[in-house]
Parts: C-alpha cells; sequence; structure tokens
C-alpha cells in the first residue's frame, strides 16, 4: 500500500516512541529502511549521498536520540517534508536548541513573574540578611524558603509541553526537569542573574537605598591581597618589610636551595624565583615601597 510521506514520518516516530524512555530510544538501520519503504541498498546510498553535504557522523548500525538533529535532517532529505523536527518535538522524542532556549527562557519568566507578584516579608529577610555577610546568601536562603525550586521547574515544563502540544509517551517530562535541573548551578540558568531586580527591589524595601554593586576591581584586589599574604608568609616576611629586606630573604632561600649546594633544589629555586618575581610586581603595582 502506498504511503505518503508525511504517514511515513507518522509511522517512524510512532517506533521510536515505543521504545523511548526519557527521550533515550534507539532505531535500527534495518527498522528504518523498512519504514521508509526502501530497500536496505538504497538506504544507505543515501545517507552516503547525505553525507556528502553533512559532517560525517558515525551511526552505527542505527540512529539514537544523540543522532536527533542528524535523524530529523535525514529524514527531511528522504521524505522532502517541512517541520520534522517540530514533529519529533511534538512526539517528545527531540528537543533542537531553539526549543531548549524557549524551555530555559519560560523558565525565567515564571520565576520572575512569581517574586514580582510575591509580597515580601521583611522580617524574615531582615533576620537571613543580620545572620549574614553577603546579602545574596541571605535573599538566597529566603528563596529556598518560600519557594520551591521544583515549581517553578514543573511550572515551566508544563506551560512548554501544553504550549508546543508536546505528547508524554516518549517520557519527554522527564528528560526535560533533567535538563532544568542540569542547568540551574551553572551560568546558562543562574538564579542570581535571574532573580537580579528581586534581589535589589527586596535591599531597597529593607534599607531603603540603592544596593551597590561591588566592581569587579575590588574583587580583583581582593584576589591579589590574598595572594600577597600568601607570598608574605612564604618569604617569612614581618609587617612593614621592605624592598630590600625582601631582596635578603629572597638570596638567603636561594643559597639553601641553589642546585649548587643542594642537588634537589632545582624545582625549589625555580619555585623561589617565581614568587620572588609575582611578589615584586605587586608591590610595584600598588605604588608603595614597603608594607
Amino acid at each position: 500500500m502506498f504511503k505518503n510521506p508525511e504517514q511515513i514520518l507518522d509511522d517512524i516516530i510512532f517506533e521510536i516512541q515505543n521504545v523511548s524512555e526519557a527521550c533515550r530510544w534507539y532505531i535500527r538501520i534495518e527498522k528504518l529502511s523498512e519504514l521508509l519503504t526502501i530497500s536496505k541498498e538504497d538506504f544507505f546510498r543515501k545517507i552516503y549521498n547525505f553525507k556528502t553535504s553533512k559532517p560525517d557522523r558515525e551511526n552505527r548500525n542505527g540512529f539514537s536520540e544523540i543522532d536527533g538533529d542528524y535523524l530529523c535532517e535525514f529524514l527531511h532529505y528522504c521524505l522532502d517534508i517541512q517541520g520534522v523536527q517540530d514533529k519529533f518535538a511534538q512526539a517528545g522524542l527531540y528537543f533542537d536548541e531553539r526549543a531548549l532556549y524557549e524551555l530555559r527562557e519560560n523558565f525565567k519568566f515564571i520565576v520572575q513573574d512569581s517574586l514580582s507578584k510575591h509580597n515580601l516579608d521583611k522580617d524574615t529577610l531582615m533576620l537571613l540578611a543580620t545572620a549574614t555577610i553577603d546579602f545574596d546568601d541571605a535573599v538566597d536562603s529566603y528563596i529556598s524558603e518560600k519557594f520551591e525550586l521544583d515549581f517553578f521547574v514543573q511550572r515551566s515544563i508544563f506551560d512548554f509541553m501544553s504550549m508546543r502540544k508536546i505528547q508524554t509517551e516518549g517520557g519527554a517530562e522527564i528528560f526535560l526537569k533533567d535538563y532544568l535541573n542540569a542547568l540551574i548551578p551553572t551560568k546558562i540558568l543562574n538564579l542570581r542573574e535571574i532573580t537580579r531586580e528581586f534581589r535589589d527591589r527586596s535591599y531597597y524595601d529593607l534599607f531603603g537605598e540603592f544596593r551597590k554593586r561591588p566592581s569587579k576591581k575590588k574583587k580583583v584586589l581582593k584576589r591579589e591581597n590574598k595572594e600577597l599574604t600568601e607570598l608574605i608568609n612564604y618569604f617569612e616576611l614581618e609587617e612593614g618589610f621592605t624592598k630590600d629586606i625582601l631582596k635578603k630573604k629572597f638570596k638567603d632561600l636561594l643559597k639553601k636551595y641553589h642546585p649548587d649546594v643542594n642537588k634537589f633544589g632545582l624545582e625549589k629555586t625555580k619555585e623561589i624565583i617565581e614568587k620572588y618575581n609575582r611578589l615584586v610586581i605587586i608591590m610595584n603595582d600598588s605604588r608603595v615601597g614597603s608594607y
């Protein structure tokens, strides 16, 4: 019986759905060629011709979810129909970057919208703020206490799947939940950045003034100050030391570990020279001659 390209695509999707768990699936080349109603020889011929214009990819004996983008493009090439990736997404089998970007943006919107409608519990936040040095740490605790992170995740997935009419048979909900939870600790879905407006507004509501942003320069100085302390301790310097005193300490260490007097001291000598040069640079950058 003759099948049109849309019917063939539906059959392929149905076959993959039957074996999919949390968007993890595999379809063998033999089964795919059968569903495409072409011989195995013709299938490999099409694969070869398709690869001439696409990056080479090893598919071994079939396609898995990892090859989702490749399979969708190959089916578009074979069947000459549009919207293959959208059909795979609706079936809950594969989501391209465009779809996942939409999910991430929906998650951000739901978090921000929920916080914008939230009545701030000033007493609780003030209590948390007085117990921490960093205000952001206090807000982190406050959000954890007032909201369930899983609520934001589940709500964004529900809206995303409803809007795109995504089927649940392939385990898309599990995959999307794992995807969001994996990104939340990263820069891609950094909760502090997503909730920046709420944090600034809360600070103003508590203290009646705008929050000052710590400058990048201060962070650099803090890092250098930590390094400076380590270097001072390394050379056993005391408060108020001068460059002359540093030079003497440097020479004393070299005499102790120089390979001419210590056959095992080559690496240590390199370390001493490297740390001395670094300390001199920091001292020169600070525009002072003693500490």
